[in-house]
């Protein structure tokens, strides 16, 4: 797959769906601040980013910190440790289960369009991981 197709594959299927995404939150956070009384609760979360090539992670962490309520505040490299891990705070971060799985969700959308694996998760042909 050449770097054409790659970019073509994440405009296409990530692009439209992070749009959207911008809109919703642009739209929450307006309607928090809009409004009397807050509902934000900041939340620090770790999200695993194992697996993942430096490009995938330049395009996640930059999606995250372009949406509204969310900000990548470190990125730590893959060690001893553990894998890769980007550190993100979400304003409206009380349930810390719902704001990880939002995460995981960009997360997983991006690496479907940029590897082009399908629904069930296993690369189209002539791509690969």
């Amino acid at each position: 797959m050449n770097a054409l197709t790659a970019t073509l594959r994440v405009l296409l299927r990530f692009g439209p769906w992070l749009v959207g995404q911008l809109v919703v939150s642009t739209l929450a956070l307006a309607r928090d601040v809009g409004t009397p009384g807050s509902t934000q609760r900041p939340r620090i979360v770790k999200l695993s980013l194992a697996g993942m090539g430096d490009v995938e992670i330049t395009l996640l962490t930059s999606s995250i910190t372009i949406t509204p309520g969310t900000l990548v505040l470190a990125v730590a490299p893959a060690d001893e440790h553990g894998p890769a891990a980007a550190y993100v705070q979400g304003l409206f971060g009380e349930d810390e289960a719902a704001l990880v799985s939002g995460l995981e969700e960009m997360r997983d959308r991006l690496l479907d369009a940029s590897r082009g694996s399908g629904r069930d998760g296993t690369p189209e042909e002539g791509t690969h991981p």
